[in-house]
């Protein structure tokens, strides 16, 4: 059996663009790297519901975002872009029931709404504003399981909002600030417990949320450190299993992968075991479909690394550290 994953990258160095790998299933090994559309800095990657497109946060002229279709062709075939700002959004999201797309962009401090038929325009844009001394830098924004709220992690002014659309206009209903200095970058639901999990950039750190439904507020719960004193903190992503019982965190800068167990009628965090990752600056990964791999990027060693997973311990077993992928910041499966 052989799974296909899509490949976000910068293109500073030596890649050209989105790129897919094949994961050989039975053999535990990747192979047949492909670069699937050549384009500037496609650092995040989204597919809608049915997979049949992907869209890509991208440069052009300007920094947007471009939708391609995945089935016309061997490789990805363009059909639209949006491009109006000056820098590169750094996240980007398809609504599972319309195929509207949500982008976040880390440089300019906002969150833009878009609709896409056949071609992309933008709907609305939300400028986060400065706070005291701190600078706004929306890092992650996307709508919640039932896609009744939009989310949005702020990791310049620490804090996630929650934002109702309202028609195409977006109208921010509650604010949770995370703890100071944190850095909140991205955030994954529990399946089936009202809670979230938010990954904080700049103290590597995991904070637990409640998550109130009919509002769309969260309350802190508890936080968890993915680092000591003596190593260097720089949260990178968070995953969680279908079956709610495990979490998964990357610390970019000590190139870890820590795996947590979830407590199962409170949703909190017991340490398992942390791993190295066997490359520079692991920014994303991403579980198999079925959830018995995962893929680990890097964006400085160029490099994948696989780890088997133990469904029912959570633990990791090595498969392959060294395959030849360039400049890698998101994983997607396809």
């Amino acid at each position: 059996m052989i799974e296909k994953f899509f490949l976000g990258t910068y293109t500073k160095r030596v890649s050209k663009g989105i790129y897919s790998v094949l994961l050989d299933i039975e053999k535990k090994q990747f192979s047949n790297l492909t670069l699937e559309a050549e384009i500037e800095n496609p650092t995040y990657l989204a597919l809608n519901a049915d997979r049949s497109l992907l869209a890509a946060v991208s440069k052009e002229e300007s920094g947007g975002i471009t939708v391609f279709n995945t089935q016309q062709a061997e490789t990805l075939t363009k059909i639209s872009h949006y491009h109006d700002t000056t820098a590169v959004p750094c996240y980007i999201a398809f609504n599972k029931e319309s195929n509207h797309l949500l982008a976040a962009n880390y440089h300019e401090g906002h969150v833009s709404s878009y609709q896409f038929d056949a071609a992309v325009t933008l709907a609305d844009r939300v400028i986060h504003p400065s706070l005291e001394d701190k600078q706004p830098h929306v890092h992650y924004t996307n709508y919640t399981p039932d896609e009744k709220w939009i989310v949005v992690c702020d990791l310049g002014s620490d804090l996630v909002a929650t934002y109702q659309q309202d028609g195409e206009k977006l109208q921010r209903v509650a604010t949770y600030y995370s703890r100071k200095g944190a850095g909140p970058r991205h955030l994954a639901f529990h399946p089936t417990l009202p809670i979230a999990y938010v990954i904080c950039e700049l103290n590597a750190s995991i904070e637990v949320l409640a998550y109130d439904v009919e509002t769309g507020s969260f309350t802190f719960i508890e936080q968890y450190l993915l680092t000591t004193e003596e190593q260097q903190a720089w949260g990178g992503a968070i995953h969680l299993t279908k079956d709610g019982k495990f979490l998964y965190a990357s610390n970019r800068g000590y190139d870890r992968i820590y795996v947590f167990q979830i407590q199962e009628d409170t949703g909190l965090l017991t340490f398992v075991a942390d791993y190295d990752t066997y490359g520079s600056v692991p920014r994303d990964f991403h579980l198999s479909e079925d959830e018995r791999f995962i893929v680990i990027g890097h964006q400085e060693s160029d490099n994948l690394t696989l780890y088997e997973r133990d469904s029912k311990t959570g633990t990791l077993t090595l498969c392959q550290k060294d395959f030849f992928a360039p400049e890698v910041v998101c994983v997607i499966p396809s």
